[in-house]
């Protein structure tokens, strides 16, 4: 008999899809770990403050500094000082955390294709309905293209 997974379920199909994407572009970036994804999961990051990707992500600044700080130490991205506030800093991509974010992005949406191919379009739409409506989120599933960023780096 199986352990049941009430909330788990959920926590398991988030896994998964990280595990996914890592798997696309982990062989490229080695350093990489699913903690590091959290950064690049809600689009552009380029200029944003270590406390803004933290609260995004749903994770400490802390945690998310560390996350930074292991991202800049491999080249990935930068730290500037924000000119509206000289104690903030700023996170900035390198040229390689660029193709990195346009990798990840093409990763997520493959994975959103093959969703939809494995589930069908109309159950597709209606997972990502439901989902809008468990979470209170708004708004139409971008175009995979969309997602995609640019063209593709493979």
């Amino acid at each position: 008999m199986s352990t049941p997974r009430y909330f788990g379920l959920l926590r398991l199909a988030f896994d998964q899809a990280l595990a996914t994407v890592l798997a696309a572009v982990g062989p490229r970036h080695p350093e990489l770990r699913p903690a590091h994804l959290q950064l690049f999961r809600f689009g552009g990051i380029d200029g944003s403050h270590t406390a803004e990707l933290a609260a995004h992500a749903g994770m400490t600044k802390q945690s998310m500094h560390e996350l930074v700080t292991h991202l800049e130490r491999h080249g990935y991205l930068i730290r500037e000082a924000d000119p509206a506030d000289p104690r903030a800093k700023r996170v900035r991509l390198t040229a390689a955390g660029r193709k990195l974010e346009r990798q990840i992005h093409a990763a997520i949406a493959d994975l959103l294709e093959d969703w939809e191919t494995r589930l069908g379009s109309e159950s597709f739409d209606h997972l990502w309905a439901t989902l809008q409506t468990l979470t209170g989120e708004t708004g139409e599933l971008p175009e995979r293209s969309r997602i995609r960023l640019t063209e593709e780096v493979r």
